[in-house]
């Protein structure tokens, strides 16, 4: 049966049609005619391939349950996320994928694991889909890593946007795609997005989309840029504020100036900002920031802003190259590879509004070294421009349709690309043993052997304690990401590459910070950060301003940690009211009731105060409805929830489309994969009686005395299992075994599972590393969702 026209389903969504590549890419899609990448340009809303695959999804047709939407940069990340919900939103509730941005930090919403049954749009930045991908997710636990893995891993189309910049992870799907195996036959596929591609089965514009009066409109309007060319000794920040002064004085209101590295775009920011109004766009800011940024100018550049403009000058990295629906009148850029000049100037005009938007590329003579970003390819795209340049002074049309002509008839050399090290089985072996500190860094996979090390995530606080941290954990608006390099020499008091002139003295309060793994916060030195880590700094550290990383500011961070659901009583969290938390600190006869009464009156919870939670010179209040009112939990028959676990989890085997077999497998795993807490010593802990076995009940701390420690009822249940399959899955439902056991103090339960990691082994090569972690997450997720319906609280 064919499925409704796409055209028809896509209007009622929007309010007007799609543009005809579009159109047509449904009807190869629903034809199971898959091109091998996209290529249509800038400005022809590449981001409908969202519209594509929900359509394909709510209409039957075979396209993986997971669109994972991959871009490098963080302020599009932002926007892609908001053109998804926005289209969730348009249907029905029963008919609405979850949506989930990753763009770094612990506190991403995990929403989407709940049900791996629900269709899911996640919108994700290289580190957060590649690490995650490998086993190593970025600011997730080990114990979690595998089930990550096996949903990414499993049901998932892999949306990589402009894949000029990330050719090294696109390098390693390949080798993912190579080493799925088909045990677990469920569908995997890349598709590759960009403006630049060439290859054959692509999928871009048609004669009908150049013939579309809106379309054609953006394809034609011309972008002739001036190429300026500097000496070595220059200022060049100096050179390129002065350029954005002239064209705004030519009649340009919203200008843009697009710098390489981020201490040209704040020199660019300090020479405009005392011209007229300025904002300083990078990728290097907190949420918080971003948003507050993004609320108060975004709509001033947007598109379809135009008519209603006041000047402005917009000084940026290269954080706005990609997708970002921005619109200016005009543009400054820093000379760059060809691929991203032409990125930037696809921001330009992009509805084509303007006959001519004007364009100046500045080019600095290299002082010595090659461009830290983007190497030798700048002085390439310069010989190139000027060999194609006519009139005086030299000039460039990179309208789209210019661009192309200028292409086919005089092609520029090949960029070089950063090359990814091949991904061998060994080394999915190596990653996939989750329980193993293996240190592996899987950077280069993601971003090729001459990118640095991958990010950090920062948090600063002003109640800096392992306590406040643990109540108060760091919250994804807070998180500044980082290379983890940029990080070292920072806390060394030593420039970095983007940050400007060493301050000239040691900071103590640099080289010490907290590093949070989700469970615990530990006191480090600065110089022990791994990649990927969260690292909480004290707010007097420095490091950050209202434009996001700052590396020459000594000023006090803001604390942003509070959100809508928590409020942080300290008094040098909330210096207005430190009067209040200081009395109610110092009365010894001070209640919850008193600290809620205070949250309530503090104006930052969203909701009713609920529970709680002291430390050491303060406390957090959360919102009511994130805590239940009973001390513990309650009592659940041990069979009752075997049993459930075991049809929740052949539910979710069958609803994915597995085999019989393994259907079977993952009931029979669920009806036995707690068996061992018939341990009389657990029935005490959870306060059984003897006359009911529980696998839940209410217990008291005291009574985890009469269990010896480090046991795991996991691995009490596994010997109980004959399978091989049955038996690992039960034995890794909590995260351990990966290939080795916890530590645990029964001998008898060590000698029964003797072979535990050559059958871990075995089964990887049977089912490939992403199969086995996919099965291992089924039965886990059952287990969560029974769980938390066995306790939910109304």
């Amino acid at each position: 049966m064919m499925p409704p026209d796409f055209s028809a389903w896509y209007a009622e969504r929007h309010g007007y049609s799609p543009f005809p590549w579009r159109a047509a890419l449904a009807a190869r899609i629903a034809a199971r005619d898959w091109p091998d990448a996209l290529d249509p340009p800038t400005g022809s809303g590449k981001t409908a391939v969202i519209d594509v695959w929900l359509w394909a999804r709510l209409h039957g047709l075979a396209v993986p349950r997971r669109l994972v939407y991959v871009i490098d940069r963080r302020l599009v990340v932002d926007g892609v996320s908001d053109y998804a919900r926005a289209l969730a939103d348009s249907l029905a509730i029963e008919q609405r994928p979850a949506v989930i941005t990753m763009r770094g930090g612990l506190s991403i919403d995990e929403s989407w694991l709940a049900d791996p049954l629900r269709p899911a749009i996640i919108v994700s930045t290289v580190d957060q889909a590649g690490s995650r991908l490998l086993f190593s997710g970025y600011g997730i636990s080990p114990r979690a890593a595998p089930m990550h893995a096996g949903l990414l891993g499993n049901d998932a189309l892999f949306v990589v946007d402009e894949v000029h910049i990330v050719q090294p992870l696109l390098q390693t799907l390949a080798s993912v795609a190579g080493q799925r195996g088909s045990a677990v036959a469920l569908p995997w596929r890349v598709l590759p997005m960009s403006a630049t591609w060439s290859g054959a089965r692509v999928h871009g514009l048609s004669d009908a989309d150049w013939q579309h009066p809106l379309l054609a409109r953006r394809l034609s309007a011309a972008k002739p840029a001036v190429l300026r060319h500097l000496p070595s000794e220059t200022d060049l920040a100096h050179a390129l504020a002065a350029e954005a002064r002239r064209l705004r004085r030519e009649g340009a209101a919203v200008v843009a100036v697009v710098c390489n590295q981020v201490d040209h775009a704040r020199a660019v920011f300090a020479h405009l900002s005392g011209d007229g109004e300025a904002v300083l766009l990078t990728g290097r800011i907190r949420p918080y920031d971003r948003a507050r940024l993004s609320a108060a100018y975004l709509p001033r550049m947007a598109v379809g802003s135009r008519s209603r403009r006041a000047p402005l000058f917009v000084v940026a990295t290269q954080t706005i190259e990609v997708g970002a629906d921005l619109d200016m009148d005009a543009l400054v850029s820093e000379c760059a590879s060809l691929s991203a000049l032409r990125q930037r100037c696809g921001r330009l005009n992009r509805l084509g509004e303007l006959a001519s938007a004007p364009a100046v590329v500045v080019h600095r003579e290299p002082p010595g070294k090659s461009d830290p970003v983007y190497g030798e390819e700048i002085e390439r795209a310069w010989k190139w421009l000027n060999r194609v340049a006519s009139g005086k002074p030299a000039t460039v049309d990179f309208g789209i349709g210019a661009m192309d002509r200028t292409l086919a008839e005089r092609p520029p050399p090949a960029e070089d690309r950063p090359v990814a090290p091949l991904l061998l089985p060994a080394h999915v072996n190596l990653l996939a043993q989750t329980s193993v500190r293996h240190g592996i860094d899987v950077a280069p996979w993601l971003h090729g052997w001459r990118s640095g090390p991958a990010d950090v995530h920062l948090c600063w606080r002003a109640d800096w304690s392992p306590d406040a941290v643990l109540a108060a954990p760091p919250a994804e608006h807070e998180l500044l990401a980082v290379a983890l390099h940029a990080f070292r020499r920072w806390s060394a008091a030593v420039a970095d590459v983007e940050g400007g002139e060493p301050v000239g003295r040691e900071h103590l309060h640099r080289q010490q910070c907290m590093r949070w793994d989700g469970e615990e916060a530990a006191l480090i030195a600065s110089d022990e950060a791994r990649a990927g880590d969260t690292l909480v700094l004290p707010a007097d550290a420095g490091g950050c301003d209202a434009y996001g990383w700052a590396p020459t500011s000594q000023a006090m961070v803001s604390d942003v940690g509070d959100t809508v659901r928590r409020v942080r009583l300290h008094p040098q969290v909330h210096p207005e009211l430190a009067g209040e938390i200081g009395a109610l600190l110092a009365d010894d006869d001070a209640t919850d009731a008193d600290w809620r009464e205070l949250a309530r009156r503090s104006g930052v919870l969203d909701g009713e105060p609920g529970r709680v939670l002291a430390y050491p010179g303060g406390c957090v209040v959360l919102r009511a409805s994130e805590w239940s009112s009973e001390s513990g939990m309650r009592a659940v028959p041990l069979a009752q929830h075997q049993q459930a676990v075991s049809t929740r989890a052949a539910a979710l085997a069958a609803g994915s489309g597995l085999a019989d077999e393994l259907v079977d497998a993952l009931r029979r795993a669920g009806a036995g994969h707690d068996t061992g807490k018939q341990d009389r010593r657990w029935q005490a802990m959870v306060g059984g009686d003897g006359s009911l076995l529980l696998a839940k009940g209410p217990g008291s701390d005291s009574r985890w005395l009469t269990l010896p420690r480090g046991w795991r009822h996991e691995m009490a249940s596994a010997v109980h299992q004959k399978d091989p399959l049955v038996r690992h899955l039960v034995g890794t439902h909590h995260g351990h075994g990966r290939p080795l056991l916890p530590a645990a103090p029964d001998i008898g339960l060590w000698r029964r599972l003797g072979d535990w990691a050559e059958e871990t082994g075995e089964l990887q090569r049977s089912y490939g590393a992403w199969g086995l972690a996919y099965l291992e997450a089924l039965l886990r997720l059952a287990d969560w969702a029974v769980s938390a319906e066995e306790q939910a609280w109304n």
